[in-house]
């Protein structure tokens, strides 16, 4: 996992082939513009979403990982806390492991805490579950980016 702010985001350009174009797409957005909806950037591969959610207590809130993407969040009308723990600690799932969905969820407990402001982002990749949507306002709006673990390689990165 990595928190930052978004005027930190080139840091992390050489983790992921998409990470400097995703990055710099961040960077450019109006965030305060933004609407709740889709944005295909390189099909399956990098695509953002940004979702209006409610908020959920710690116990409400479920970890959940994630095995084909990695995923940015950056909360976009407030604060947000996610819960962590390493997906590899995490030993009480709930269902199977959802492969069209790319999500499993745990009744493990997070290890620890990490809330954000508006303007930071967190990376969570397949090793991190996290819980998210913790002690944040209803109608909350988010962004969140799916980067495959993979990059497309029939075509060039964003």
């Amino acid at each position: 996992m990595i928190k930052d702010h978004i005027n930190n985001a080139h840091k992390y350009d050489d983790l992921h082939p998409n990470f400097w174009s995703v990055m710099e797409i961040l960077q450019s957005l109006n965030l305060d513009a933004l609407q709740p909806g889709h944005i295909e950037l390189d099909g399956k591969y990098v695509y953002i979403n940004i979702n209006e959610t409610k908020s959920k207590s710690e116990t409400e809130a479920k970890l959940e990982s994630h095995r084909k993407y990695i995923d940015i969040q950056m909360p976009l009308s407030g604060n947000e806390t996610f819960g962590v723990r390493q997906t590899a600690e995490c030993v009480k799932p709930i269902g199977e492991f959802d492969t069209e969905r790319d999500i499993i969820f745990y009744e493990d407990t997070p290890t620890e805490y990490v809330t954000l402001k508006k303007g930071e982002f967190v990376i969570f990749f397949p090793d991190d579950a996290h819980a998210p949507c913790i002690n944040t306002t209803d109608n909350h709006l988010k962004l969140i980016v799916k980067i495959s673990v993979e990059p497309n390689k029939e075509k060039p990165t964003l």
